[in-house]
């Protein structure tokens, strides 16, 4: 049976609609698309803890719908550079993708297989303007110019407290750092502030998106 046939165009839209967010169609083929290549690849290379694309949508991929949301409440500048740092089997920069399109986003991992799924996906399922890295982050930063970055996204990259500290070096950096987490920071280093966040639940856990500014 084809892999297709077990995550049904129909049966996405509800869900999703269930979810609270309603895509069109292209993106509901967008996101099949991602769903069909992460569970088949996810039998073989482990890429998420979850198996069905039910429990992908419901636990993982509805991050990034609410990221969407909280991303374009940030008043970004037009056409902005974004990078996705630890992007993994995606989460959250594909299925964002999927749904906010704006400038051009990196998704750069440094384990080679993740990195070949993301470069397999994109090349089966291309989405506007987005690029994979394969290689260090600290790796990416050097052979790239921060001052032109607009946002920097972190879902489980490292503590934060470690991510903060490796961008702070870096003073050509005046945009947006967001990232997912289970609280609230507390006890951020002077060089930052909190510029707003998100909050919202799954299943009863509550989450949190949080976006952080170099302090002036």
């Amino acid at each position: 049976m084809p892999i297709s046939s077990l995550v049904p165009l129909t049966e996405i839209r509800q869900y999703c609609l269930q979810l609270g967010f309603s895509l069109s169609d292209q993106e509901i083929e967008s996101l099949r698309g991602y769903l069909c290549l992460l569970t088949k690849w996810n039998k073989v290379m482990n890429l998420v803890g979850f198996t069905t694309w039910k429990t992908i949508c419901s636990n993982l991929i509805i991050d990034s719908f609410h990221l969407a949301i909280f991303i374009r409440s940030l008043s970004l500048p037009t056409d902005p550079l974004c990078w996705d740092f630890g992007s993994g089997a995606g989460l959250p920069g594909i299925p964002l993708r999927i749904i906010w399109k704006e400038g051009s986003y990196w998704l750069v991992e440094s384990r080679e297989k993740r990195a070949i799924f993301l470069k397999t996906l994109l090349a089966q399922y291309p989405l506007t303007q987005t690029y994979v890295y394969c290689g260090r982050v600290e790796e990416f930063m050097l052979a790239n110019c921060l001052s032109d970055v607009a946002l920097i996204v972190s879902r489980a990259f490292m503590p934060w407290q470690a991510l903060l500290k490796l961008i702070e070096k870096k003073i050509s950096f005046k945009g947006v750092i967001v990232l997912l987490l289970n609280d609230i920071p507390k006890n951020i280093d002077s060089c930052w502030y909190i510029q707003t966040t998100y909050p919202y639940s799954i299943g009863g856990e509550k989450r949190f998106f949080v976006a952080l500014k170099k302090a002036s």
